[in-house]
Formats: C-alpha cells, sequence, structure tokens
C-alpha cells in the first residue's frame, strides 16, 4: 500500500526506485535503497517526512556515509540523501536574526560574549561536506576547522557524531543548529555546553526519541586569522592522516570509542590483545592500526559486524574492558 503511494508522489519529488547504496559510503558495503531521494531545499524535504510519516513508511537520512555500515540485504526504506542540501554562507553575526523563519529553542549560548568580538560565522547545511567546510575557512582565512581537514563526511552528520579530531571536538567550534522536528519545522538549538561530551551530542537522543528528524543546517563559530598559517595546519592534518593510513582502504576511521577508564587508547588495547590484522572475509584490522577495520577488496557488512564483535569478545575476556562501537550498523 505504502509503495504504491510513494510511487505515485514519486515523479514529484524525483525518487529512484533500487539505488545501490555501496558506494554511497566510505567502506563500500551494503545492498539497495528500495527508495531513494535528494531533496534540493529545506522544503523538500519537509514534505518527504511529512508523506513517510502520513504513509507510515520507514525512511533513513544519508549523509556522508562516512561512518556507516549498511545491511547488505540493503533497506526497505526511503533513503533521504541529504547531497544537495550543500549550501556554505558566511553570517553578519552568530545571531539568530541572520536566518528567517525559524521558530527558536534553547536558551542563551553558554560561551562567554565577550569572546566573540573577533568571530566569524559561518552557516552550513547539513549535506556540505567537511572538506568544503574546511576549505571554505581556509581560503578566508577563518581559523578552527582546520583540525578536520580530511575528515570525511557531512556538517550534518559531524554535528550529530561530535566528531573529534586531533584533540578538538566539532562543539567547541559550534554556535548553533537548525533541525527539523516532529512537527516538520524548522526549530533552532542554541548551543549549551552541558549537552555535549565525547563524541556525544544531544541530537543522538532527539533523533532517538523523533523529537527531532534531521540536522538541517549547521552554524560554526570561528575566529579571523593569517590565511597562511591555517593552510598549513590543514595540509599537515591531511599529511598525518595519509601517513597513518587513512586512506589506503575503505574504512569509517575509528571502529570504537576510546575510554579515559582504560588507560589507553582502543586502539593499542587491540594490540596489546593481539588482534592486529585479524580477518573476517574481506575485513580485516588494519595492519597498520588496531581501530582500524579495512575493506580489503570484497568485504561484506556481515564480515565487518562478525569482526567488530569478536574484537569486542576477546578484548572483554582478556583485558576486562568493554569497547563501546563508535560506527553505526543500519538495518
Amino acid at each position: 500500500y505504502y509503495m504504491n503511494n510513494l510511487c505515485k508522489i514519486s515523479e514529484n519529488f524525483n525518487i529512484c526506485e533500487n539505488i545501490p547504496l555501496a558506494e554511497k559510503t566510505t567502506f563500500k558495503v551494503g545492498g539497495n535503497a528500495r527508495f531513494y531521494a535528494c531533496p534540493k531545499n529545506t522544503e523538500e524535504l519537509c514534505e518527504l517526512f511529512k508523506i513517510c510519516k502520513e504513509n507510515d513508511f520507514p525512511f533513513f537520512v544519508l549523509g556522508g556515509g562516512s561512518n556507516l555500515v549498511i545491511n547488505d540485504n540493503g533497506l526497505e526504506k526511503l533513503v533521504i540523501s541529504t547531497e544537495k542540501l550543500d549550501k556554505i554562507e558566511l553570517l553578519s553575526s552568530g545571531s539568530r536574526e541572520d536566518c528567517l523563519d525559524v521558530d527558536g529553542l534553547g536558551g542563551d549560548s553558554s560561551r562567554d560574549d565577550s569572546s566573540k568580538a573577533d568571530s566569524v560565522f559561518v552557516s552550513c547545511q547539513a549535506g556540505c561536506t567537511m572538506e568544503n567546510f574546511v576549505n571554505f575557512c581556509v581560503e578566508n582565512s577563518f581559523s578552527g576547522a582546520e583540525f578536520f581537514a580530511g575528515l570525511p563526511g557531512t556538517c550534518g552528520g559531524a554535528c550529530y557524531m561530535n566528531a573529534r579530531c586531533y584533540g578538538v571536538s566539532v562543539s567547541e567550534i559550534l554556535s548553533r543548529v537548525f533541525y527539523i522536528g516532529s512537527d516538520f519545522l524548522e526549530h533552532e538549538y542554541i548551543f549549551d555546553e552541558k549537552d555535549w561530551d565525547y563524541k556525544k551530542s544531544p541530537f543522538q537522543s532527539m533523533i532517538k526519541d523523533e523529537k527531532c528528524l534531521v540536522i538541517e543546517k549547521v552554524v560554526f563559530e570561528l575566529k579571523k586569522g593569517e590565511k597562511d598559517k591555517i593552510k598549513k595546519g590543514a595540509e599537515s592534518y591531511i599529511a598525518d592522516r595519509t601517513e597513518k593510513g587513512h586512506f589506503k582502504f575503505p574504512s569509517a576511521g575509528s571502529v570504537f570509542k576510546n575510554n579515559h577508564d582504560f588507560g589507553k587508547p582502543s586502539g593499542k588495547i587491540i594490540d596489546e590483545v593481539g588482534l592486529r590484522e585479524l580477518k573476517v572475509g574481506g575485513a580485516q584490522v588494519a595492519p597498520w592500526h588496531g581501530n582500524f577495520i579495512i575493506n580489503t577488496g570484497n568485504a561484506s557488512a556481515k564480515d565487518i559486524r562478525t569482526l567488530v564483535e569478536k574484537i569486542k569478545k576477546e578484548v572483554l575476556e582478556k583485558t576486562g574492558f568493554s569497547l563501546e562501537c563508535e560506527i553505526l550498523f543500519i538495518d
């Protein structure tokens, strides 16, 4: 019933059927999307959510696919891609007046206003890649984003995961976030430090509780700086990632979160347990890093999931540490 309904309105939203998802993820695994749509603006995005809700049709929002393992059988859902929602804009200030037609939520920013004197605010739609955001900041001599140079994925995904690179979290340069609520309207969240933690954002629970359907736009607070210095910083982080083998094989970066209670990084624990190079099918613990799982060429989502469970089991049995997975398995 709902598939027929979706097919009927598919022409209005250019909804495609049976689209391969493997190439849309950094792991390069996963089956097809039963339906697939790329809304061109916030209005179309909201309308798609409304149609799905009214017809009780399941959906999944896909950003850069950099932290995902999609089921080998694919997704019997409408996959809504944010790839066309990629606008970057320099705002005159960080105030909500910069963005019109917004229903404000949240309290005052927990950051000291006195530090905003030399601040610049950059608005990025959720589908804007972190690469484009960093490049924009480098070109305009804005400091603060260079730590994320070389990070795959989108601004929306980085905000959702509170991505962390070289000791800096996305929350440290965050001003506010605009999101689509369960009422299919755009709402505003103003940064509040207490809502954020290591690789944790308030949107993880808000999406789980269906208070938020998707992050739509992220406003970053940056500082004016020296272009050459910022550019050299960004280049050094990309060089470091390259040297550490981040780009040798398809992967999703770090598989497990670090836990300070363990006294050492998860990758070192996995190494010490003797699991480096452990292989299941085409999935392998990277020979150069214990916290990387790579697709050696023919890995399946099942291979990756099985390898993750083996690592967790071995580490728990030998050390008593319970590793927490950072990558998301999507069924």
